[in-house]
């Protein structure tokens, strides 16, 4: 699959966003295309929904194919860039529990890269589309809009990158994609984990957000040692 293939999972998911746009209303959305880094060999990291964004639109501009197409070439074009993730070595947010845990997975999984840590790996949103102003994680009818074409989009988005191991760390929100994604058979884990294991040629491992692991007592370190390990396990049986 390449990516037109994934434009166009992308289009069908905001044409859903647009359909709701009376329902969502004026509250503008935020929108978030992969970022790839310059040394990616197959790490994708999947987060629930992007935090605050720079370019917004209203839900209403995607009823149409042409808003749609604006949007879509917007985003595109923040990571048109060798590195687009290279803002995080300096940002705040780095300090965050999800983004302290995505560098120690980073670091441990893509060890012997010679290149910085941001720029081994790919950044994915599960729910590519969520609110601003405030930001926050979709919810009501913005979710609902994405809840049928998250799994399939999710799956073109590995399959044009050609995904090694997928970690998605995103808690209750990877259920709607589990399906089309190819995460629903995966073997059941012990939390903060959810499932883990190999679909379609690659290791998945699903679990908490680092957020609402480090409220139950897991912190970024300890968390990352779990997850690594879930990947080892799993290439471990791959291997037998």
């Amino acid at each position: 699959m390449d990516e037109p293939a994934v434009i166009a999972r992308y289009d069908a998911l905001l044409s859903s966003v647009g359909e709701r746009a009376g329902d969502i209303g004026t509250r503008p959305v935020v929108t978030h295309w992969p970022h790839v880094g310059s040394a990616y060999r197959g790490l994708v990291i999947v987060g629930q929904a992007v935090y605050g964004w720079g370019d917004d639109f209203a839900a209403a501009q995607f009823r149409t194919e042409a808003g749609r197409q604006e949007g879509i070439a917007a985003f595109r074009a923040r990571v048109d860039k060798p590195d687009p993730l290279h803002w995080i070595d300096t940002h705040p947010v780095r300090t965050s529990p999800f983004w302290r845990a995505v560098r120690r997975l980073v670091e441990a999984l893509e060890p012997d890269l010679d290149a910085p840590w941001y720029a081994r790996f790919a950044w994915v949103n599960l729910f590519p589309a969520a609110p601003e102003d405030p930001p926050g994680n979709p919810g009501g009818a913005l979710k609902e809009a994405q809840d049928p074409h998250v799994g399939p989009l999710l799956r073109a988005v590995t399959d044009w990158l050609d995904a090694k191991r997928v970690i998605a760390v995103v808690g209750p929100f990877w259920w709607p994609a589990a399906g089309p994604a190819g995460m629903a058979d995966l073997p059941e884990q012990p939390r903060p984990l959810l499932r883990a294991g190999r679909s379609g040629g690659r290791t998945w491992v699903i679990g908490w957000h680092p957020n609402g692991a480090s409220h139950r007592g897991v912190g970024p370190a300890a968390y990352t040692d779990i997850i690594v390990k879930a990947v080892a396990k799993a290439e471990r049986g791959a291997e037998a």
